[in-house]
């Protein structure tokens, strides 16, 4: 019986979207075992079933231009930077009772401890370091296919991880899946000596690849790429992939603006708001009347919405309307 063949991938793309519809072209156009690691840019990446706005601190994503996305698997929000690692592995399972994310990240456990790293693996489906998380993972199965991956946080900004994740939940009423959020840490603190981010992913691919029983390093070439580019922009990159396929969901919030007490609900389905409800006088406001009605059917997104009353000439007459505010107290 011939030997199980894997192919090893190193991405040389740090493009999230790219790289999460790499995993979903290989997941559905192809039968071959697969190892890929890849690093994104900064972003913010949530599990398929959970509300996205209701994960993150949204303002503090604007002002540090960390990206969002949304992935095929499910589980929790994690965020990313340059100096955190994702690993792939895409296996055909014909008895999906075998499917189990010890089995699926112990290559990686396994090349980690032969660093030095003494990593255990939680039954939580992370990996763990000194008790504190560095792994989190995931998983999606397609018909035969699995997709197994995770995070390892090698020396990522834990400041901005943290504040990037620092959301305001109970303002979204939901029955998404949530985020439990767990002390991190970074590999590159238990490390005898200090590496690079590239040096630590080239080692541990070589590793992974050493170990494996029939391993063929195939880089994604010409073809691949342009079909991951069109999965990437057909859907990982849209807003009805990113805010869109969010859970319906009831958004309460009451704050105060121009000596004013407002007190807001909205409820919203497939990132749109469909009704709103307020404590506002509307026939006795004719701004907050006009607010109103501009913002209903329209997507719940904060750019979208700072724009549409940004360029809005009723809204524009008053002097006393002060429209980020209102707008950062949407989410």
């Amino acid at each position: 019986m011939p030997l199980k063949t894997m192919r090893c991938i190193f991405s040389t793309s740090n493009n999230p979207y790219f790289n999460l519809a790499t995993e979903e072209y290989f997941l559905k156009n192809s039968t071959d075992e697969i190892f890929l690691i890849y690093i994104n840019e900064p972003c913010i990446v949530v599990g398929k079933h959970q509300n996205l706005l209701s994960e993150i601190n949204l303002l503090f994503t604007i002002n540090n231009n960390i990206k969002l996305a949304r992935r095929i698997s499910g589980g929790g929000t994690v965020y990313q930077d340059l100096n955190n690692l994702n690993f792939s592995f895409l296996h055909n399972c014909t008895n999906l009772e075998q499917v189990n994310f010890a089995k699926f990240t112990f290559p990686v456990v396994e090349a980690l401890r032969d660093m030095g790293l003494n990593v255990e693996f939680s039954g939580r489906n992370d990996l763990l370091l000194d008790s504190k998380k560095i792994s989190g993972n995931a998983m999606h199965i397609f018909k035969t296919r699995v997709l197994s991956h995770g995070t390892l946080l090698f020396n990522t900004d834990l400041n901005k991880l943290s504040t990037a994740l620092k959301n305001n939940a109970q303002r979204y009423i939901d029955k998404s899946i949530k985020s439990l959020r767990s002390k991190v840490t970074n590999i590159s603190y238990y490390l005898d000596n200090l590496i690079s981010i590239e040096d630590f992913s080239k080692t541990l691919f070589q590793k992974i690849v050493w170990k494996t029983s029939n391993p063929f390093i195939q880089p994604i070439n010409d073809i691949e790429t342009a079909s991951i580019n069109q999965i990437s922009k057909e859907k990982f990159e849209t807003w009805d992939w990113i805010y869109g396929y969010s859970p319906k969901y009831l958004f309460r919030n009451s704050f105060d603006i121009s000596d004013l007490k407002v007190i807001l609900e909205m409820q919203v389905e497939k990132g749109i708001i469909r009704s709103e409800n307020t404590n506002i006088i509307l026939g006795e406001n004719t701004i907050y009347q006009h607010i109103f009605e501009v913002l209903l059917n329209k997507k719940h997104t904060y750019h979208i919405i700072f724009d549409l009353l940004s360029n809005d000439k009723v809204i524009n007459t008053s002097h006393t309307f002060k429209i980020r505010e209102f707008c950062e107290n949407l989410f």
